[in-house]
């Protein structure tokens, strides 16, 4: 008998040998009961750190570990896997009650078959994310990101998950909940002073002193926003970008200007190194002209800072010149697109609307009539929005956006970020680059509610609104102080090295100031379906009636007012924010639908292809139905840009997280000059700090066919007729 078929006997009975155990790292492995206890122990020592329970004892997993043992026995296998055995564990597990053992001790992962669907582009969220390429690498992270979403879920306390799951609420970029903060807006001068540190530690990336010429700065500037990706979940920008930025630049003829910033523009827009082999989602803060807060302020750059000490001093206001050609250079470049025409995606130009630069400085102008004015540059930017609308324009002038008490600035889709004097006690310090100080401004997660369901919830019943939309909130900080436990280890394990580097200063040769100070990132709750919400409530949406447009405005203030009392009894900073939720909107409304209890009334607000997705609910999750976007007024609302504007101004003060008014031109090319006089009444006469200008594109095929059919060089795009954005 050989030692496959030899028998063995325990307490006089005949049992056959153990399979030998194929395990996930690659190797064959005798039978042995020990391993699965102890990684039974090991593993569920987890539910420690992730829900505050006792992980299993020794006991407890020997008694899990030989009912495994018998049921493998009895299943009479040949050959056994690890996964295989880890499944019958969690069977096990689960029969036991043990239902968090089982969850930290579960796999994650995908059926062979989604797999396969992702790698051909038909699979997990095919359509999630315009920004992603097919490739490889987007398969790739697709896999990854399913993986990713299932481990955070399972890691999350139950209830929470199924919060998100259920509708609820949506823990947005899930995928990276526990590795990574979500976004950054980046202080150009820290780069300026300390050179780059690519991999954020020195290790495996070269490291480079600080920037001497202007060439170099412009790649520092690029190589430093794909860097960040390595940390970040969402975007990343630089606020002020012209005024730090053009010291480097002094006395450079326009040619050359315009080069450099071809170069940087090109440079974003070539990168294809983010997560998925996507480009860099990126924006940079435009100003025409240097802010007055800034001129005074010593400049930062090559490694010094000019106050007088470590080098002469210089101050920005120096570099008017520069700013003004740079802003020029930066419009005219992607006025004319790339070599096929096309418009630049990114980086997104972000145009300051600033109190400054209302009135030109007419002493300035005369001295140098060469150079344009502040009116000719901001021409510039509606030429460019009436082209390809690309610049989104970050209204600075209303009193609530404290332009002259501080620094503000929007970022990765309308997420608005600010430091002030009053907030921050090392403002001034950081004003000067004291030692180093210097802005970082963030968020550290975003988290939609679903404000229908609250509706829906409420039964007419205003008190319970809000406290339906309140306990929402609290959940959302909930998933908060989970994230910032976890992501504390995070930090601790040194996961986070571009975001928490502290180069040599290039003057003492001491350790310098952390990069990012996560003390300062904020915790934005966004809000979906305000519309829909009070359309169930009162029977009226935004644009249909008074009462509907001041049940908004209560409930928007009674959250802001709360997520400010939440931001004093938890130490975080809670942001009430307006999501570029167009996804969430869509699974928020679908989630409604198939719920038994909210059908009837979700179906009665819903905005979209009502009747295509009741008849093809149930064999796809992907209907065509929709929650309107924060608190916006209904897209196909037969509504006046006018009347949009009366009814959503209002909230940008309360929705101080950040918010945007969209302005619809279609397929309309107008005068730039009209698009500016109405931005500027716009920006002077009400409350929308952030606003853009959206036209319908379609790039043709004809030159692509023609291009690499060889009949002739690729020329100017070609504009057909216009799809809906």
């Amino acid at each position: 008998m050989d030692r496959q078929t030899k028998q063995a006997t325990l307490d006089g009975v005949f049992v056959p040998p153990m399979p030998k155990v194929r395990s996930s790292e690659g190797h064959i492995f005798d039978w042995d009961r020990s391993r699965i206890v102890a990684q039974i122990v090991k593993e569920t020592r987890l539910v420690e750190e992730f829900y505050g329970y006792v992980g299993a004892t020794h006991e407890q997993a020997e008694e899990i570990a030989r009912t495994v043992e018998d049921r493998i026995r009895k299943l009479g296998l040949r050959a056994l896997s690890g996964p295989l055995i880890r499944e019958i564990v969690n069977i096990t597990l689960l029969e036991q009650g043990m239902v968090q053992y089982r969850n930290v001790c579960t796999r994650v992962g995908t059926p062979v078959f989604d797999a396969h669907l992702i790698d051909v582009g038909r699979g997990f969220e095919a359509h999630d994310n315009a920004n992603l390429q097919e490739n490889a690498e987007t398969s790739h992270k697709k896999k990854a990101d399913k993986i990713s979403k299932e481990q955070y879920l399972l890691q999350l306390p139950p209830e929470l998950a199924d919060r998100h799951l259920a509708g609820d609420l949506h823990i947005h970029d899930l995928e990276y909940f526990g590795s990574r903060p979500f976004c950054q807006d980046w202080d150009l001068r820290y780069f300026f002073y300390y050179g780059l540190m690519p991999d954020g530690n020195g290790t495996k990336a070269s490291v480079a002193g600080p920037a001497k010429r202007a060439e170099v700065a412009v790649l520092h500037a690029v190589k430093a926003l794909g860097s960040a990706q390595t940390n970040f979940a969402g975007g990343q920008g630089y606020y002020n970008f012209l005024t730090f930025m053009a010291p480097y630049f002094e006395g450079l003829a326009y040619d050359e200007i315009k080069q450099l910033m071809q170069m940087f523009v090109y440079e974003m827009t070539q990168m294809m190194v983010a997560r998925g082999g996507q480009l860099v989602f990126s924006s940079v803060q435009l100003s025409p002209g240097v802010p007055s807060l800034w001129k005074e302020k010593p400049c930062v750059y090559k490694g010094k800072v000019w106050d007088g000490t470590q080098a002469p001093k210089r101050t920005y206001g120096e570099f008017e010149r520069e700013v003004r050609l740079l802003f020029k250079a930066m419009m005219e470049v992607m006025l004319e697109g790339d070599s096929w025409g096309k418009p630049f995606s990114f980086p997104k130009p972000e145009v300051s609307i600033e109190p400054d630069f209302m009135d030109e400085d007419e002493e300035f102008n005369r001295d140098h009539p060469d150079l344009p004015t502040y009116r000719d540059l901001y021409l510039l930017t509606f030429e460019l929005a009436s082209k390809f609308g690309t610049p989104y324009y970050d209204n600075q002038l209303p009193s609530y956006r404290g332009a002259g008490n501080g620094i503000s600035c929007y970022q990765c889709c309308a997420y608005q970020f600010s430091a002030t004097f009053d907030k921050d006690s090392e403002f001034e310090e950081k004003l000067f680059f004291r030692d180093g100080k210097h802005f970082s401004m963030g968020s550290w997660q975003v988290v939609s509610i679903n404000c229908p369901r609250a509706a829906f919830r409420a039964e007419g019943d205003d008190q319970r609104l809000f406290a339906e939309l309140k306990a929402l909130m609290d959940v959302a900080v909930e998933v908060f102080t989970i994230k910032r436990r976890w992501m504390e280890t995070i930090r601790t394990n040194g996961r986070m090295p571009f975001a928490m580097q502290r180069p040599k200063d290039p003057n003492t040769g001491e350790r310098g100031q952390v990069a990012v100070d996560l003390t300062g990132l904020v915790y934005t709750i966004g809000v979906v379906g305000v519309n829909e919400m009070v359309q169930h409530h009162t029977g009226s949406q935004l644009h249909e009636s008074k009462a509907a447009f001041r049940m908004a405005v209560r409930a928007m203030t009674e959250l802001e007012l709360y997520a400010r009392e939440i931001s004093q009894r938890t130490g975080m900073t809670i942001a009430l924010a307006r999501t570029p939720a167009e996804t969430t909107g869509q699974r928020f409304a679908v989630a409604d639908m198939i719920e038994e209890q909210f059908r009837t009334a979700a179906l009665t607000v819903m905005k979209g292809d009502v009747e295509t997705a009741v008849a093809e609910c149930g064999t796809t999750r992907d209907l065509p139905v929709y929650y309107t976007n924060g608190t916006h007024v209904a897209p196909g609302a037969p509504v006046p840009l006018t009347k949009r504007m009366e009814i959503e101004h209002v909230f940008f003060p309360i929705v101080d997280g950040g918010n945007i008014f969209h302005i619809w031109l279609g397929e309309a090319r107008p005068d730039p000059r009209g698009l500016m006089d109405m931005a500027m009444n716009l920006c002077k006469k009400t409350q929308i700090g952030y606003f853009a200008f959206t036209r319908d594109l379609t790039v043709s095929l004809k030159r692509y066919k023609e291009y690499h059919g060889s009949r002739k060089v690729p020329g100017q795009l070609e504009v057909d007729a216009p799809t809906e954005a």
